[in-house]
This record gives structure tokens, sequence and C-alpha cells, in this order.
């Protein structure tokens, strides 16, 4: 695969289910190239992705040809390819912060997956490796950018559904058992549905709604030894609310859930990944208004969003890593409120935003 002028020549750091989902989108795209991938597993290395696995099938797996792809069997020697421009950082979550200061260090722009780190003194060295380097980095909250939740936010900021009252968010599953040597059930790893699944939402939520004021939460601990479900209220002082459930904790078969409803004055925005692609507006009448979102998905979104910023030398300003970490800090509000049943009142000073 050769590079034409003007694209950015990227290495995916990890094969898994994220890797080769951002390889089947960069694989012909107009303003990217992958020039080289890297992975411990020799039968990846070797363009053999058939035991692909992941909660959203969006690549397919198949054979792959990587004749002109260098492949690495160590991040390490990746990020020292002079040919790569950009490294996206799809290993899991404890090599976040190490990989992604490396390679920012090394002259890389990163796009790194969610989330961004186990803990805010992790999200604070990405952020100072990025500024040191002067180079771009961005998280990959895709939820941001998938076209329904996308859609909802612009249609909030129209006003067309009057001032927000309250919003419910979801993501459901049962235990995620498709990750390589089961990392993603070893809370130690992921830090269990909290930290990698609901972290979506949580990032979600203050994306829509500002940061809160309390944060109250309830969960219980898993099969990942950390905590897997939660149910979590946002509250905000003009009486604003939002409810945050997330949960590895259902039984299989039961199928993965992303669900987000808003109710505004003047109308609700509903929105389930079980019920179609169409948003729905309650706004009053005999049926709902079907607000078309595409055929997108939010990682194609997300990435090609990325490529135009470094591109053109803009800021992330729609996903800039301070947010990111503000969203690791309101998720460890809510395991501090799990684990002393208060309620925890949000010092704002302390959040990036």
């Amino acid at each position: 695969m050769s590079t034409l002028p003007g694209q950015l020549r990227f290495g995916i750091c990890g094969l898994g289910f994220m890797g080769r989902t951002y390889f089947a989108h960069l694989r012909e795209h107009p303003h990217a190239r992958v020039v080289a991938l890297c992975d411990r597993d020799p039968q990846r290395r070797a363009g053999d992705w058939t035991a692909s696995a992941g909660n959203i099938a969006f690549s397919t797996p198949e054979r792959i040809d990587l004749s002109g792809v260098a492949v690495y069997a160590t991040w390490r020697e990746m990020i020292r390819d002079p040919a790569v421009d950009v490294v996206a950082v799809t290993l899991p979550t404890p090599l976040h912060v190490e990989v992604t200061e490396a390679a920012l260090t090394a002259g890389k722009h990163v796009l790194c997956e969610k989330p961004m780190a186990l803990d805010l003194a992790g999200c604070d060295r990405m952020i100072r490796a990025a500024t040191r380097a002067g180079k771009t980095l961005m998280i990959g909250q895709c939820v941001r950018f998938w076209p329904q939740y996308d859609l909802i936010k612009r249609v909030v900021e129209e006003g067309r559904i009057g001032p927000v009252r309250f919003a419910k968010l979801a993501r459901l599953s049962s235990p995620p058992r498709y990750s390589e040597q089961n990392w993603l059930l070893d809370g130690r790893q992921s830090g269990g549905a909290l930290l990698d699944l609901h972290v979506h939402d949580v990032d979600f939520a203050h994306y829509l709604l500002g940061i809160p004021d309390t944060v109250y939460a309830r969960g219980r601990r898993g099969l990942s030894g950390e905590i897997d479900h939660v149910v979590a209220t946002y509250g905000y002082a003009d009486g604003r609310y939002a409810c945050l459930e997330g949960s590895w904790a259902y039984h299989a078969p039961r199928p993965f859930e992303m669900a987000i409803t808003v109710r505004g004055d003047d109308g609700t925005l509903q929105w389930s990944s079980h019920a179609g692609s169409a948003v729905l507006l309650y706004a009053g009448g005999t049926a709902p208004e079907r607000l078309d979102a595409g055929d997108r998905n939010g990682w194609q979104c997300e990435l090609d969003y990325f490529l135009d910023c470094v591109r053109t030398g803009r800021p992330v300003d729609r996903c800039r890593p301070e947010s990111s970490r503000t969203s690791i800090a309101l998720v460890l509000l809510e395991q501090q409120s799990i684990e002393t049943g208060r309620l925890i009142a949000v010092d704002r000073a302390t959040l990036a935003t």
C-alpha cells in the first residue's frame, strides 16, 4: 500500500478489536495510510485476523494482505519508525500512558483508545507529554462522534426540545468474554465496567450537560473483581439531573445495548441501538418524528475528525484530552460514592474541562 502526497502515515499499536476496526477505515482512506502495525501475536502479524470479536460487529474477520506494511512485534520498535506520523494506541488500558507518552516524545501525533488511563496521574502524564512535544493527542471517546448522539446534541443546542430537564443514558451487556486473554474481565487491567464501559456515558453526559454539582452512585462488583454494574445520578444546581446505568452484569446471551433519552420542556429525544438508526423526537403529536442520523459509525466519524485536525493544525476542541481527563475524574467520584454510600460534591476547580 503506497502513501500518496498529503496522507498521514499511521502506525496501529495493537491488533485486537479496536486496532482492526481502525485499520478497516484507514486502509482505503484518501487522507491516511497504514504504514506500520505492531502486535505480540505472530498470527495477527501475519495478517490472520479471522479470530475477530467485539461487542459491535463493524470489522469482518478476514485474512489481510499486509504487503507494504512494516510489521513489528513490540510497540517500542514501531514508534521508532521514521515513516510513522501518527500512532493509534489500541492496547489494553494499563499500557495507554506509557505508550502514548513514548510516542508523543518520539514526535508522533497520538489517537489513544478510551479509557484515557486508570487514574488521574496517568492522564496528567499524557497531557504533559503532548504539551512538551507540541503534538496532537486525542482520546477515542467515540460516543461524542456516534451519529445518533451527535444528532441529539445538535438538536438540543438548536433549542428544538426547549430547556433540558433530565437525561438518561445506558450501556448494558453480559460479561465481555471476547478480549485477548480475557483482560477485560480482569478489573486490575480494565477497571471493570465502571471504567471501561460506563466511561462512554459519563463522557457524553458532561459533554451534553456540563460538569455536575453532585454525584451519587450505587453499584456492585462482578466477574472482573471491580464495579461491573453502576447506576449513577448527576445533579445540577439548576435542578437538571442525569441518570446513567452501565453494566456487564446481565446474563448471557443478553446483547450489547446503548441507549439515550433526553427530555426537554418542548420534546423528548430517544434512541436505542436495539431500535434502528433513527432518533425519535416526541413533541406531543400523534407519532414521533424520525430524525435520520445516517449510516456511518462513530469510529469512522471520530477518525475523520482527528485526521482533519492533524492535517489542518487545528486543536481537537471537540474532544480535548483535558475533557477526557474529566471523564476519568467523574468515574472515580462515582466509585467513591459507591464505596462510601455518600453523595459527593464535585469540586469543579479540580476537574479539567
